[in-house]
């Protein structure tokens, strides 16, 4: 990971800190099943992010992980847990 993060230019990544992205008008319109998925230590993301979410796609579930900025390599085991559980709810059918 450490590679891929690396070979983006250091001004594009300075860029990602300063945008600005408003797309709470298009979260209402969301109709698939929608899963929120947070670490609760993550340095970039404030917390708020996922509550703005959740009151803008009102059947989102949330998750939050005890992790850092990735819970998918930081604890797989419980991320691919509630990825699973999510996908179950929303299918019907045991995921395999």
């Amino acid at each position: 990971m450490l590679g891929y993060n690396v070979s983006v230019p250091p001004h594009v990544r300075q860029a990602m800190l300063s945008r600005v992205i408003d797309n709470d008008d298009l979260l209402p319109e969301i109709r698939k099943p929608a899963l929120i998925t947070q670490a609760s230590n993550d340095a970039f993301l404030r917390a708020e992010i996922g509550d703005q979410l959740k009151a803008g796609i009102a059947h989102a579930q949330i998750q939050v992980h005890n992790t850092g900025r990735t819970p998918f390599w930081e604890d797989a085991a419980a991320f691919n847990q509630r990825l699973r559980a999510f996908v179950e709810t929303c299918s019907g059918v045991a995921a395999r």
